[in-house]
């Protein structure tokens, strides 16, 4: 079984509107969740949702790399979770490839569902319905 969800997309957008999207929290709260990122290596921040079952609704990051317009990498943990998130922005043009990974799910369980949740957010909704109509609603 796969352990790391990896995605790649193409978005008809210059890579600064991209970055913004990624760095800027007023922005990433519009299309992912609310939160209080900074694009500076050691920021500690949360994403805020609504709980469910065992999980409280937050997701305890911290910034682990940043290289401008080019790469944005946090940690994402809650719970015993303790995995990475990482978008990577090619510039094509006028266009972006953004290249995302979310690593780390070493534990079976969180393999087994935590995983296959996120996975399936990630490509069905967030990168491919939520991130696009931010962008195209925001030009």
């Amino acid at each position: 079984m796969k352990k790391n969800i990896r995605l790649t997309r193409t978005y008809p957008y210059p890579v600064q509107k991209l970055w913004h999207a990624l760095t800027d929290a007023e922005a990433m709260s519009q299309w992912l969740m609310p939160c209080d990122i900074k694009p500076e290596v050691g920021h500690r921040f949360k994403f805020k949702t609504k709980p469910q079952g065992k999980f409280d609704g937050i997701v305890h990051c911290e910034v682990l790399e940043v290289k401008e317009h080019e790469l944005l990498s946090f940690s994402w943990s809650s719970g015993k979770l303790r995995t990475k998130v990482t978008f990577k922005l090619t510039p094509e043009g006028q266009r972006t490839q953004l290249d995302f990974e979310h690593d780390g799910f070493e534990r079976l369980m969180d393999r087994l569902i935590v995983r296959n949740i996120l996975a399936s957010g990630w490509r069905s909704r967030i990168l491919t319905v939520l991130l696009p109509k931010y962008l195209a609603e925001n030009e």
